[in-house]
């Protein structure tokens, strides 16, 4: 029995079409790229682009160039959402780990992801460009259809002011095991190598989040993050 060939999918800036039928024309030469040099995807072969809107439409090559493609509109679906938005702000750490955890938590469907600055944070800067673009390679390749905003880095006061909703801080120590509130928008909070310091946990309380043991063991910033989001997520 032949097997169906696998649709690549793209993440674009806009969809200049929006019915079955339509013409389409995309400029973009990261897209082309892929399409001609490395997928090697030819004219009357099908593709698959979405933006920052839910909806996924399979496109028809007819022509492609190095800056641009040329398609048909061939169908238009939505995309099952996620239940709920997590904003995961993360205390960043030290060599391709926070690369991974970018990946990781934007494959489980966070919306957002902070590179916090703790009094432990070793590293204190990120490749934001490369992060966003390891991000948006991830959404491409697993079935997302809005792309994972990645924000400059920020301390905790300033993350806390600037996302005022419900949070949830990790915490190995801490009896509770489930979270009581469960609202639309949450914000995970994961803490740097050694864990938070007297003044991150004065500033913690100061905004009463809630505390959540996901193990008793001590895991790594980036395991941590994994299984905060996927179990405030899914």
């Amino acid at each position: 029995m032949m097997s169906h060939k696998k649709i690549h999918r793209f993440l674009v800036e806009h969809i200049p079409a929006k019915n079955i039928g339509d013409q389409i024309t995309i400029d973009d030469s990261r897209i082309t790229k892929q399409i001609n040099r490395v997928l090697k995807i030819r004219p009357g072969e099908d593709i698959q682009i979405f933006a920052d809107e839910g909806m996924q439409y399979t496109i028809t090559l007819r022509m492609t160039t190095d800056l641009s493609l040329t398609g048909i509109v061939k169908d238009i679906a939505p995309v099952v959402a996620v239940p709920r938005t997590i904003i995961a702000a993360i205390s960043i750490v030290k060599g391709d780990a926070f690369e991974l955890m970018v990946q990781k938590l934007t494959e489980i469907g966070v919306s957002t992801i902070v590179p916090l600055l703790t009094n432990r944070t070793v590293k204190q800067s990120i490749r934001l460009n490369r992060l966003q673009a390891i991000s948006d390679e991830a959404v491409e390749q697993c079935g997302g259809t809005r792309r994972v905003h990645i924000t400059e880095p920020m301390t905790l006061k300033e993350c806390f002011e600037a996302y005022p909703f419900d949070s949830v801080v990790l915490d190995p120590i801490c009896p509770t095991s489930h979270v009581e509130r469960m609202a639309d928008t949450m914000v995970l909070y994961v803490g740097p190598e050694g864990g938070w310091d007297e003044q991150d946990e004065a500033i913690i309380e100061r905004f009463k989040p809630q505390h959540l043991q996901i193990t008793t063991r001590v895991l790594r910033t980036e395991t941590a993050a994994i299984l905060g989001a996927y179990k405030l997520l899914w």
